[in-house]
């Protein structure tokens, strides 16, 4: 089964903070605090129904601040 991928990125249009999930956007919040916990708890929600997810979080320029993997993580190689 694919692991579900979640972003957290902000957009400049409404400036709210946005969790999105294959393109689309699930919920919006106005503080980054309060999204990233929206998507932690979805991502457990994910995992304890044997479900792998990810949750990828942005700064507001659009670059990656860190992500969380829930269930499986495939070992990282070099190369």
């Amino acid at each position: 089964m694919a692991r579900y991928v979640m972003h957290l990125v902000h957009r400049q249009v409404d400036g709210r903070w946005h969790l999105q999930a294959r393109g689309r956007t699930i919920t919006a919040f106005e503080t980054k605090a309060e999204a990233e916990a929206a998507g932690q708890k979805r991502a457990h929600e994910l995992q304890d129904v044997g479900q792998d997810a990810q949750l990828v979080v942005h700064r507001a320029d659009g670059s990656i601040e860190h992500e969380y993997t829930y269930g499986h993580d495939p070992e990282r190689r070099p190369g």
